[in-house]
């Protein structure tokens, strides 16, 4: 749920914004008078459900591909080393492959951690951002109500504790 104040993302069962403060349990009722209280629910279940689809997708993916450069390393050994014809160039290209199946792996390994870690950041962010806490700092949304006793205390004897020499 985003706060119809500042529009920041709270979850449903929050009380008040974590960015601005507002009361969200009417907000929260109104939602689930409007939309039912399973819509909640069920964008998560879409939500898990596509990254589940993603998921196997992408592991496919890798397990045809893993099988395609197992084929042409086959390929090439029984092409250009079994008939010795060209053994050197055979070798090479089974180098090739190997080394850039190696680095396809290392950077799809590298881009997954680079965004986990951008993802974990971005949620420790968005609880207490510093561009939120310091516009909340500098401005005050009203004016400190005066105590009884500020102007009081100019009025008060100060006894002092140390002896004047004569």
């Amino acid at each position: 749920m985003f706060c119809p104040n500042c529009g920041a993302k709270n979850g449903a069962e929050q009380k008040f914004c974590r960015s601005c403060g507002m009361n969200l349990e009417q907000t929260a009722v109104t939602l689930a008078d409007q939309f039912g209280a399973d819509f909640e629910i069920s964008s998560r279940s879409v939500d898990r459900f596509f990254n589940s689809l993603g998921k196997f997708a992408f592991g496919g993916f890798g397990t045809v591909l893993v099988i395609g450069i197992g084929f042409l390393i086959y390929s090439v050994i029984s092409k250009f080393i079994v008939d010795g014809s060209q053994v050197a160039f055979g070798v090479f290209l089974i180098l090739f492959l190997i080394f850039a199946s190696l680095s396809l792996v290392y950077v799809i390994y590298n881009e997954s951690r680079k965004d986990k870690k951008a993802s974990a950041s971005d949620e420790r962010g968005r609880e207490l951002s510093s561009a939120a806490t310091q516009n909340l700092l500098s401005e005050p949304s009203q004016m400190p109500i005066p105590s009884v006793v500020d102007d009081t205390t100019e009025l008060l004897r100060i006894e002092s504790k140390t002896r004047r020499l004569q």
